[in-house]
């Protein structure tokens, strides 16, 4: 974990990862939406979701059709494998870059789970619910289970992620015009 924070934390990835999840975001996000718009039923998503109990899940995979089902398990094992990926290392770079400027210190790393966290919940949702629609009719009672559990664990973690992500950075920003200031001449006159 500790390779893992100081690749994440040079500015030149950090650069790279903010503009890949820019691009992705403004580019490919909508049109995918639009897409899984068509075959999503009214109040059956589950990844748009922040709970739902595992009652809700099985109501929610007998909306979709055969057409709708295969259509959200291929999007699972493509898109939402490329999602993840994209939104969690921008999570990551994030908390590295941020935090290796905030404390010189080592052994922050750990810190990272927080992301890897998101990353792992989001694909857990994604095994889970492509279980259930596998298995439609029937629904496995573990899966049921893993998919509610995953969706709520997966939304908090993201959350934490990405605020993470906002306010770490604007902290380092705002420590280092601080240093900045008090180490300018003008201040060292006055």
């Amino acid at each position: 974990m500790k390779n893992l924070f100081t690749f994440m934390a040079k500015t030149k990835t950090y650069i790279a990862c903010v503009s890949a999840f820019l691009l992705f975001g403004f580019l490919v996000l909508p049109w995918k939406s639009a897409q899984v718009a068509l075959y999503t039923p009214e109040g059956a998503s589950f990844d748009t979701s922040l709970f739902y109990s595992p009652a809700e899940a099985k109501n929610r995979i007998a909306l979709y059709n055969d057409e709708g089902r295969s259509a959200y398990i291929f999007d699972r094992w493509t898109f939402d494998l490329a999602f993840p990926l994209v939104y969690g290392v921008f999570m990551l770079s994030s908390w590295a870059f941020a935090l290796s400027r905030l404390r010189r210190k080592t052994g922050l790393h750990p810190f990272l789970a927080v992301p890897l966290a998101a990353i792992a919940f989001d694909f857990a949702e994604n095994i889970s619910v492509t279980i259930l629609m596998l298995a439609y009719p029937s629904a496995p009672v573990i899966a049921v289970y893993a998919a509610s559990a995953s969706t709520l664990l997966k939304w908090i973690f993201v959350g934490t992620g990405f605020a993470g992500s906002l306010v770490l950075p604007l902290a380092a920003f705002i420590v280092h015009l601080r240093k900045k200031f008090k180490r300018s001449p003008e201040t060292q006159r006055g």
